[in-house]
């Protein structure tokens, strides 16, 4: 998970490489890494922190579609990508909408009775409080220095560089996709997970390009 994460610019311990590979897919890893929060709720603030800093390079349609498909999700993690969502949305991205929903009943993403103690002294997150999550304020500590700078990822993220062009699209993952090696349009649309249609229209462009150039 540590190596999955530093291939999105998660600063952690470990080597420095550069991820040109298509399968070190953004969307892919989040959902991953929040697949891991019901079980450990400090990777939390690596997530917000990124989002923070990269969200906006999320192809939101994508998280969500992944999200829908993802078979024996650990119980909790719909609620964690929830509030992930929804501070997105209250730091003004509402493409994330979509993910953003608003529980019917207050929901706790940390135990209930020491989460309630908490807040009676320190109040609840706002951004949170609005969606009827329940968190105590100061428990969810974002520092923009817990991930790379976009130019140093840029350098290091192959996809990232791509959506930095095309904008967080699923022409950016064509193109990616493309330029690590994969080579059919039906190859593309099964590694990135579009549909064929885009695949195809995207590799005949490109294809058209290079037969003029």
């Amino acid at each position: 998970m540590n190596d999955r994460l530093r291939a999105i610019g998660v600063r952690l311990g470990g080597a420095v490489r550069v991820w040109d590979s298509h399968e070190a897919d953004i969307e892919r890893i989040l959902l991953e890494a929040v697949g891991e929060l019901p079980r450990d709720g400090r990777l939390a603030l690596l997530l917000l922190s990124w989002i923070n800093v990269h969200g906006a390079f999320v192809i939101v349609e994508k998280l969500r579609k992944l999200a829908k498909g993802k078979e024996n999700a650990q119980p909790g993690s719909a609620r964690w990508l929830a509030a992930l969502a929804s501070f997105a949305v209250a730091h003004g991205d509402h493409r994330w909408k979509t993910l953003a929903r608003r529980a019917q009943e207050i929901e706790y993403l940390f135990p209930r009775e020491v989460t309630e103690s908490a807040v009676g002294m320190k109040s609840a997150v706002e951004w949170l409080r609005k969606v009827n999550f329940c968190v105590p304020n100061g428990s969810l500590r974002i520092r923009d220095e817990d991930v790379l700078k976009p130019g140093e990822l840029v350098r290091r993220n192959r996809q990232y560089r791509n959506r930095c062009l095309y904008g967080p699209s699923w022409r950016a993952d064509i193109v990616t996709a493309l330029e690590c090696g994969l080579r059919s349009p039906a190859a593309i649309a099964r590694a990135i997970g579009c549909s064929y249609e885009p695949a195809y229209r995207v590799y005949r462009q490109i294809a058209l390009v290079k037969e003029l150039a």
